[in-house]
């Protein structure tokens, strides 16, 4: 509610006569707008009126300026020569900082006019939003219109683009098969050529290079952009080749608008170290909203020079997988990644275990010869009393070992065949089913799993990504070790 504040203006020796012969003349209340206040007072004196100013506070409105008449009259309204005439001029309310001001409409050129004359940091930023035109105001970030906020704040200001344009997929492969694929999430069709891609190469602040775009996307279809000499299973596929694009994994990839803003992004400007090399990244089909920050949470990860997911999107996440049976024939001893058919003895706890081999009669995986899980470490049973959850993780193993109809040891090539103790080394796969991913997503250990040759590649992502994403589910649902 406005606060009304009563100033009454004292005109002394002001007489306002009545004209000859008694008569009395209509005034007609003139338009006051953008006068201030003595502008106005002048103004109405001239008239013959007698002048009272009245105070009405609102910060919405430029402080000074002409509200309104008071007593219910209006502009354009015809009152007598000498009527007491109140006006009200706008105040604002004393505050500590700046009111930030409504930009409604307004586009980067009048923001910027309006709030650089103001003690504040500016940044602009793009928010999706198809209820704007593109390019005006579309709010702040973390505040709103009115807000008091202090002297020197660093403030965000949003600018209208376009919702649901993003990048859907990123391959750094084997030579050049470098690729985005770029996708409209939302109900309206893009104008491409308002847009461009922006490379930030070895940790620049700045775009190294840049791909213009031409056209038009249709609605939840994909643009993909290929460089020239990537192969032709990936290059057919492309609605734009171009040899600018160079990414190398320590790089940076953006939609930006017009060039001067960004709409999406993969990878953290700055940031110069290898961490988007040799893997493909998929945008997770709930993402439908461009960022401005990078987020390797919002992304699928495949394995190296997949490729066979682009050209449409969504792409659904496999969320199980088995072992390939072409390495059943490849023995476990001698090479790599070969495989045992085993009978379970007993497990010692969470992460090592005895077998037995019935088809080698003087052999058997127990004693100094018994097997490590791989890319695990659960905690130790002994000396006692057991570390915590150590029992949790034994009984969740002897559970799955003991009921299981098949079981197989795959040796794992990043790991080696045997650790410094003897003791043998294992990828346990129990009725499909790999145990070693399954106490890590289970919660009882962390990922200690390291493959980057991404040599055991399962349903398209390498074993060193399901190791993570099964920790990642347990972290997130606050399971074993990290309740």
């Amino acid at each position: 509610m406005k606060k009304i504040i009563t100033l009454i203006v004292f005109l002394s020796s002001v007489i306002l006569m009545a004209g000859c012969g008694g008569r009395t003349e209509d005034i007609t209340l003139p338009d006051l707008t953008g006068m201030t206040r003595v502008e106005a007072v002048n103004v109405l004196i001239g008239l013959r009126l007698r002048v009272t100013t009245e105070d009405i506070l609102d910060n919405d409105r430029p402080e000074g300026s002409f509200s309104h008449y008071g007593e219910g009259l209006q502009t354009g309204d015809t009152v007598p020569a000498s009527t007491q005439v109140i006006v009200y001029f706008v105040i604002h309310d004393p505050i500590d900082g700046i009111r930030l001001p409504d930009l409604t409409g307004m586009d980067e050129d009048d923001i910027l006019d309006i709030l650089l004359e103001l003690d504040l940091f500016i940044a602009l930023a793009s928010k999706p939003d198809n209820d704007l035109p593109i390019g005006v105001f579309a709010g702040y970030q973390d505040h709103e219109v009115g807000d008091v906020v202090p002297f020197g704040t660093h403030l965000t200001v949003y600018l209208a683009i376009e919702e649901g344009f993003i990048i859907s997929k990123y391959i750094h492969g084997e030579g050049w098969n470098r690729a985005i694929e770029l996708y409209n999430a939302s109900d309206d069709t893009i104008d491409l050529s308002q847009y461009q891609i922006d490379l930030y190469l070895n940790g620049a602040a700045t775009p190294s290079r840049t791909i213009p775009l031409t056209g038009t996307l249709a609605p939840e279809q994909v643009f993909l952009i290929a460089h020239s000499d990537s192969e032709a299973t990936l290059r057919n596929k492309a609605d734009l080749t171009s040899s600018d694009l160079v990414h190398d994994g320590n790089d940076v990839i953006a939609i930006s608008y017009q060039g001067t803003r960004i709409v999406d992004i993969i990878g953290n400007i700055g940031w110069s170290f290898f961490y988007l090399n040799n893997e493909t990244f998929v945008r997770k089909p709930h993402i439908v909203q461009g960022s401005v920050s990078y987020n390797q949470l919002d992304w699928d990860i495949y394995a190296f020079d997949n490729h066979t997911m682009f050209g449409s999107h969504p792409v659904e996440w496999p969320t199980t997988f088995t072992y390939n049976p072409d390495h059943l024939a490849l023995d476990y001893f001698t090479v790599n990644i070969g495989m045992i058919l085993v009978l379970y003895g007993f497990a010692n706890d969470g992460d090592t275990s005895t077998f037995f081999v019935d088809h080698l009669p003087d052999f058997d995986f127990v004693g100094p010869d018994r097997v490590r899980f791989v890319g695990i470490d659960t905690p130790e049973m002994h000396p006692w009393p057991p570390e915590p959850w150590a029992q949790e993780a034994t009984d969740f193993v002897r559970g799955l070992l003991e009921n299981a109809t098949e079981i197989y040891l795959q040796r794992d090539p990043a790991s080696g065949l045997q650790e410094t103790y003897g003791r043998y080394l294992a990828l346990i796969w129990v009725d499909g089913v790999l145990l070693n991913v399954e106490v890590v997503r289970m919660g009882f250990s962390p990922n200690n799993y390291s493959d980057p040759d991404q040599t055991l590649v399962f349903n398209g992502v390498s074993l060193d990504r399901w190791f993570y994403w099964a920790e990642q589910e347990a972290k997130a649902n606050n399971r074993g070790i990290w309740s």
